[in-house]
């Protein structure tokens, strides 16, 4: 859970960076309002100079601004400073910009025009992962896929409301679970969880009247539907370190009978992760109210998981998680 923006940031150093004047001053004002101890710079030539003269523990960085962009400065600050973490402001919000500014070290992604709210969100969210990888023991490791991944994508995913609220993230421990009791090792155990939790990306690609259709989808409009899978592989593989969480998202709609999609892959051939991620999916999907779906009652979900052993599902993975779901409130 995030913190709360009320509390004290007062050691926590922020460096804004942007060519407009009235956004450096609406902006330093919110986020002095909140403790942050914050130095502005108009250019990437100022910024670059103060991260040489100063410590900072985030940039937020416009990206449009004369001479040098700022995606090439997060990428000239990310040769210099790994440890800083950093924000990105644009108002091009596309899929585009997203995997630019994750691939330059962004950890947030916010979109002009954005409210109060929406901004320290993604600061304290950006600060929470850089803590996460310094303080590592396989900060080495770990490293480029955490200062990769983050959360740029999925915050524009669910800021246009493609997922529930908080939804990838219980699919990714839902997963996490299942993998840890199946007593995987713990890079695929992670794997998993990085899938469960982009799991649905490729939505982003998919035309916003048929995500939040509200009623049963076209034979087209389906079809369509099915292309997530491997448009949510082909996003994530773009990030360090996601090959294999790739993987998993394009086959988790794959069945373990050979009805499913995009490749038909059947029993085994279907990676394990994909196997797990589909399961956890399909269970909080069942359970969770969606604009297309009321949820059902925990005891009907795993009745129904039951009922898709050896069709729909790897028997091991739904007995694995029947007696894991079982256990939930």
């Amino acid at each position: 859970m995030l913190n709360d923006p009320q509390l004290s940031h007062s050691n926590q150093t922020i460096l804004l960076v942007d060519d407009h004047p009235g956004v450096l001053y609406s902006t330093s004002k919110i986020l002095a309002s909140h403790q942050y101890k914050v130095t502005t710079a108009k250019s990437a030539a100022e910024a670059m100079s103060q991260v040489k003269n100063q410590a900072f523990d985030l940039v937020v960085c416009d990206i449009n601004m004369p001479g040098r962009s700022g995606l090439e400065f997060l990428n000239d600050l990310k040769q210099y400073d790994p440890t800083i973490a950093s924000v990105v402001l644009t108002a091009n919000g596309t899929v585009g910009m997203a995997i630019q500014a994750m691939k330059s070290g962004a950890l947030g992604f916010v979109t002009k025009p954005f409210n109060e709210a929406e901004l320290l969100e993604s600061i304290q969210a950006a600060l929470e992962q850089a803590d996460l990888v310094r303080n590592s023991l396989q900060l080495e490791f770990y490293s480029p896929m955490l200062e990769s991944l983050c959360s740029a994508l999925l915050r524009t995913m669910e800021a246009d409301d493609f997922a529930t609220e908080g939804g990838s993230h219980i699919v990714a421990r839902y997963a996490q679970d299942i993998a840890n009791e199946l007593g995987l090792p713990g890079e695929q155990m992670y794997q998993i969880y990085l899938a469960g939790l982009f799991h649905d990306i490729g939505k982003i690609g998919i035309s916003d009247k048929i995500v939040r259709k509200a009623g049963p989808l076209t034979p087209e409009e389906q079809q369509e539907m099915t292309l997530h899978p491997e448009l949510g592989s082909r996003i994530i593989e773009q990030a360090p370190g996601m090959t294999e969480a790739a993987r998993i998202i394009r086959h988790h709609h794959e069945r373990f009978d050979g009805s499913g999609y995009p490749d038909g892959l059947a029993g085994e051939a279907i990676p394990l992760g994909s196997r797990i991620v589909s399961v956890a999916d399909v269970f909080d999907e069942m359970i969770s109210t969606r604009i297309y779906s009321i949820g059902k009652s925990k005891e009907a979900a795993l009745e129904e998981l039951k009922s898709y052993k050896g069709t729909q599902f790897d028997p091991q993975v739904v007995d694995v998680a029947l007696r894991l779901f079982e256990k939930l409130d």
